[in-house]
Order: structure tokens, then sequence, then C-alpha cells
């Protein structure tokens, strides 16, 4: 028997990843960034939900920025960059949007660190990539710590459905689009649905 419960056990800090496709920013919400080792260079992992655009420009560039969240990173921020897809809103437009040595976006709004990536290895997990990188920046943007998922969710937030690690408050309720993310928060899912995203029609959508 597995108790999925158990895995609510561990906390994670939330993070932005941002990269480039074919000359776009892209950028997603995170929560599975974690250091691997502290050798030079240190070596760090992320898993990307293959669903997400940024997963693609990642695979693109072999190259990635992750800012972390702040403790009081503002939660239309997390929105922004978790709920929201790329494929209809530039995510970066609304902020002073910087770029590392390798030209992956990022924003200081309310982050506290950031962090520059070169993958050196990937791993295929189905319906996410994990990608191993070695550090190439490192910055201390804001003292305060970090935004963790227990954090988040004990502010009454539900982890964004694409992170890689999904925490809801109501766990397995309602309907995921399977090309954007968003979450049809219902026990049932009419014939006729569309995607208030993306337009796609109920046959793209998944049960939690």
């Amino acid at each position: 028997m597995i108790d999925r419960k158990t895995y609510n056990s561990i906390s994670y800090s939330i993070s932005i990843v941002g990269s480039l496709q074919d000359g776009k920013y892209r950028g997603c919400v995170v929560n599975s960034l974690q250091q691997l080792t502290s050798s030079s260079p240190a070596k760090f992992a992320v898993t990307l939900n293959k669903y997400n655009l940024t997963e693609a420009a990642v695979e693109q560039t072999g190259a990635f920025c992750a800012t972390v969240a702040a403790a009081d990173c503002p939660h239309d921020i997390i929105n922004l960059f978790g709920y929201k897809s790329g494929r209809i809103t530039d995510k970066f437009a609304a902020y002073d949007t910087k770029t590392d040595d390798a030209g992956c976006p990022y924003i200081t709004d309310g982050m506290c660190a950031r962090l520059s990536f070169r993958v050196v290895q990937q791993v295929d997990l189905d319906s996410a990539v994990l990608f191993i990188a070695e550090v190439t920046e490192a910055k201390i943007l804001k003292d305060g710590g970090a935004l963790t998922v227990d954090a988040f969710k004990n502010a009454g937030k539900e982890v964004p459905p694409n992170a890689p690690i999904y925490r809801t408050l109501d766990e397995h309720y309602g309907y995921r689009c399977s090309v954007c993310g968003y979450v049809h928060k219902s026990d049932t899912l009419p014939d006729d649905f569309r995607c208030p995203v993306c337009k796609q029609p109920a046959s793209k959508f998944e049960k939690l």
C-alpha cells in the first residue's frame, strides 16, 4: 500500500525557472530544484513537466536560470508563472526582466536568490524530464529566506498543477488540461467544456 499523504511530510522551496525557446523567454514555477553535490562546480537537479514550454526551452538551449521565491513573494507572481500558459501570455512582460550570461531570463521582484545552470545530463521521467546541471552563476538577491510549499499551502494557496510535485488543498480533485495545465475544479466535466486558457476540448483534460 502507498499512502501518498506521506509525500507531504517533505517540503520544498518554490522557484521560477527561465530559459529561451527560439529566442522567446519562457518561464514556469517549479518546486523540484535541489542541490546534488557541493563540488566545484556544484551540481543541481530540476524536474520540468513536459506540458511546460520551459521544458522544451531548456532542452533546446541546455541552459536555464532559477530564481528562488522569497518568503514574502507576492502571490500574483506565483499565479502568473504557475497558472498562465506561455502559449498565450508573455509572463516576463510585466516585470523588469534581466538575463544571465547565457541569455536566460529572470526577474528579481519577490525573489531571494538567483542561480544559473548549464545542463550536463537529462533523464526522461515519462511526464517530466529531470535535468542535472552545473552552477555557472549564483547571487543572493534578498535576505529573509525562501518561500516553501508548506508556507504557500498554509496561506490557502494551491501549488500550480504543472509544478512537478503537485500539491493541492484537496488532493485529486478536478480535471487538468493536458495542454496548458489549467485545472477545472469540479467533480464533473461537461462534454462540451473548453479550456478557458487554451480553448482545448474536454477530451484534452485528465482527472486528478
